[in-house]
């Protein structure tokens, strides 16, 4: 089963990224980009994420997965865009990627749909201790700069 060991290199990956550079909070949520020619089973990869980060930082931690189309790019006739599939129409329990052109049968390069990545975290923050000064205000912008609009 390759899922484990995807998810083993996705958390040795942020495990070490978050020695060097800690958050603070807990992190509840990870955001992996999945292409849609990465052959796995989403349920595989998830699961063992589960199994592997227990004990570590990000005990309790799921997956969320955002898939990514195919795009491939032919130079012999210029078509930009998703991969054909076998076995889509025909009940396959999973249809097959051609990497070839759909339109003319070239070879193509593909642009998009083999990552595996992730690309975000999601915190839980913890409440800040309780200090005896009472709550603060944020301080006074300068009153020769504008403030900056928050999007």
């Amino acid at each position: 089963m390759h899922e484990y060991s995807l998810a083993h290199a996705l958390l040795q990956g942020l495990l070490d990224h978050l020695e060097a550079e800690p958050v603070q909070g807990t992190i509840t949520q990870v955001q992996v980009r999945k292409g849609e020619l990465v052959i796995l089973s989403e349920e595989a990869l998830c699961e063992a994420w589960r199994i592997l980060v227990e004990g570590t930082p990000l005990a309790g931690s799921e997956l969320s997965l955002e898939r990514v189309p195919s795009r491939l790019s032919c130079a012999s006739c210029g078509y930009d865009g998703p991969a054909r599939y076998i076995g889509e129409e025909s009940g396959w329990h999973m249809a097959i990627p051609v990497l070839a052109c759909p339109r003319c049968g070239a070879r193509v390069e593909v642009l998009a749909g083999k990552e595996l990545a992730i690309v975000g975290l999601t915190l839980e923050m913890q409440d800040a201790p309780p200090s005896g000064a009472g709550p603060r205000a944020a301080p006074e912008p300068p009153a020769d700069k504008p403030e900056a609009e928050a999007h």
